[in-house]
């Protein structure tokens, strides 16, 4: 070893690899690894190292890729000081949740970026990115997952993508920022997630078997009593309005509670505005999510919250164990202060 500190960069796929096909349309390429190598290493002095573990559009990813990631910076964990992950950004947020929950005891930052415009695009913000990313993996003295985008730093497990077309792509609803680059790098320190005691390890195992319920006015809940009861699903996220509040007389949602209820089913209560809490006692008409013991997401995002019961259907057998875990703040991903309601 030369001393120098070490960073290796994991290609999945995304826009930032992209490029047109003979129709115009994009599609992921091979061009990006030889770009980086001659652009890259003279910007830095450190060692970086690149692996193209994925080449795919990120609205391909499933939890698979995510276990394939986390053990991927399993076997490498070792020999890097950072790692840099090259993502799409449909599934970004679902991908840095699950890896927050993943990769147990961090000591060193997992940052996550990628483009609006793939990298041959000469308006491309692809290596503006990359570079704030390697920078922010080098000297942020990070211990989590975070996602980098226009020259801000994001908890990863709190991120959501807001633009489709803006090089300000994504923000954090109810976390502010972890650092903002500019001239220099503006560290928010009391906002960085501590390291847990332990070693490193990973925790992949995970339940896929879960859906997302988005309330909307007029919806016919008998469908979702179905699949409970048919024994197709094992966990719920309901998309609720404003702070949780839900049509409780609603009589088939009344009875997707009971169905839930007795075949173990747990049910997770985020909310379809983005910025906020849940609560589930705030209003009257809710007074029955409490009754059927629905667990309140507090002000986790949908993303974080359907991640997280997966992972702990994954990893527990019973409902008590499985509510335990969604409660608690296991890596920033909500505010403590309602851990235990």
């Amino acid at each position: 070893m030369d001393g120098r500190k070490s960073i290796l960069i994991i290609h999945t796929g995304g826009t930032f690899v992209m490029e047109s096909n003979e129709q115009g349309q994009l599609k992921p390429g091979d061009y990006a690894f030889d770009y980086i190598d001659h652009t890259i290493n003279t910007l830095f002095d450190a060692k970086i190292v690149q692996t193209r573990l994925l080449n795919i559009d990120s609205s391909l990813f499933r939890p698979v890729h995510w276990v394939k990631i986390a053990e991927h910076i399993n076997d490498n964990y070792d020999n890097f000081d950072g790692f840099v992950i090259i993502h799409g950004t449909d599934t970004m947020a679902y991908t840095a949740s699950a890896l927050s929950f993943m990769l147990k005891n961090l000591d060193r930052p997992v940052v996550m970026t990628g483009s609006q415009l793939p990298l041959k695009n000469r308006r491309s913000d692809a290596l503006m990115n990359l570079v704030d990313s390697i920078e922010v993996a080098l000297y942020s003295g990070l211990k989590e997952v975070a996602v980098l985008f226009n020259h801000t730093v994001f908890r990863g497990n709190r991120a959501k993508k807001k633009d489709s077309w803006d090089f300000d792509a994504f923000y954090s609803p109810n976390y502010n920022p972890l650092i903002k680059l500019g001239i220099g790098m503006e560290k928010k320190l009391h906002r960085y997630l501590e390291k847990k005691p332990g070693v490193f390890e990973i925790d992949t195992r995970l339940c896929e078997e879960v859906i997302i319920i988005p309330f909307f006015p007029g919806i016919d809940f008998s469908t979702f009593s179905i699949m409970v009861r048919n024994k197709k699903v094992k966990g719920i996220v309901i998309e609720a309005y404003g702070s949780g509040n839900i049509p409780s007389d609603n009589p088939g949602l009344e009875e997707l509670f009971k169905d839930a209820a007795a075949n173990s089913v747990p049910i997770a209560v985020c909310s379809q505005s983005p910025i906020g809490k849940v609560n589930l006692g705030l209003y009257e008409v809710a007074s029955k999510a409490e009754y059927y013991g629905l667990i309140s997401s507090v002000d986790m995002t949908t993303e974080a919250t359907l991640v997280k019961l997966m992972i702990a259907l994954g990893r527990y057998q019973t409902i008590e164990k499985v509510k335990k875990f969604m409660i608690g703040n296991i890596a920033g991903e909500k505010d403590d202060r309602d851990a235990g309601k």
